[in-house]
């Protein structure tokens, strides 16, 4: 099975899991954290020591009609301090950053992506027809409609100097926060998803 398909299968179907073990639902937002890791366990990650990593993180992709890539980015004063810990992980590992130009063995691209799940619900009045069988129901019925926005920080550890037969970079690690980028303007949860994140792969470690 594709192990990206897999994992985002698993982290969708963990995230659920753990927001459906509160009897209420989940009381806050960080009660919906879930780090996700997984690897290429053929992967010898101690033959490299060098990796590159872009100054900015993508947080969307659109295509204009003339067919032009058009990015989006997560604004500095919350993208650095995430960029600043992934690189302080990697180093704590033993890896060297270098700039994309000087062939680094490995390439880690973090992303950013929101999901805004919407909540309806509805009520009824209800009134008495007067008629056998008692209470009958008001109509039109009350709407209401709240929602929450998450955000998920992706991890994507590839080869760049190996091709696929559909010319793309095998991935050899990916590790994910689920649910640590909010609205809040906070970006502690993200700090300590990356720590966690790393903490559960010590397959990195070449020092």
């Amino acid at each position: 099975m594709n192990r990206i398909l897999k994992m985002f299968s698993f982290a969708v179907l963990t995230g659920l899991f753990f927001g459906g073990c509160y009897p209420g639902g989940a009381d806050y937002t960080s009660d919906r954290d879930v780090v996700y890791t997984t690897y290429n366990d053929e992967y010898d990650f101690k033959a490299y020591n060098t990796y590159a990593m872009p100054d900015q993180i993508v947080t969307d992709v659109h295509m204009t009609n003339g067919g032009d890539t058009i990015y989006e980015y997560m604004k500095p004063i919350y993208a650095d301090p995430i960029l600043d810990k992934i690189a302080e992980n990697m180093t704590n590992y033993g890896w060297t950053r270098v700039d994309v130009s000087e062939n680094p063995d490995m390439l880690l691209t973090p992303a950013g992506i929101s999901t805004t799940t919407y909540f309806y619900s509805y009520w009824y009045d209800w009134w008495y027809g007067g008629w056998w069988g008692g209470w009958g129901w008001y109509y039109p019925p009350y709407y209401t409609v709240s929602s929450i926005t998450t955000g998920s920080l992706i991890m994507v550890f590839a080869n760049p100097n190996l091709d696929t037969p559909i010319n793309r970079s095998p991935t050899e690690w990916i590790g994910i926060g689920n649910g640590i980028l909010t609205n809040s303007g906070n970006v502690g949860r993200a700090l300590d998803a990356i720590d966690q994140a790393y903490e559960q792969s010590p397959y990195l470690k070449i020092n």
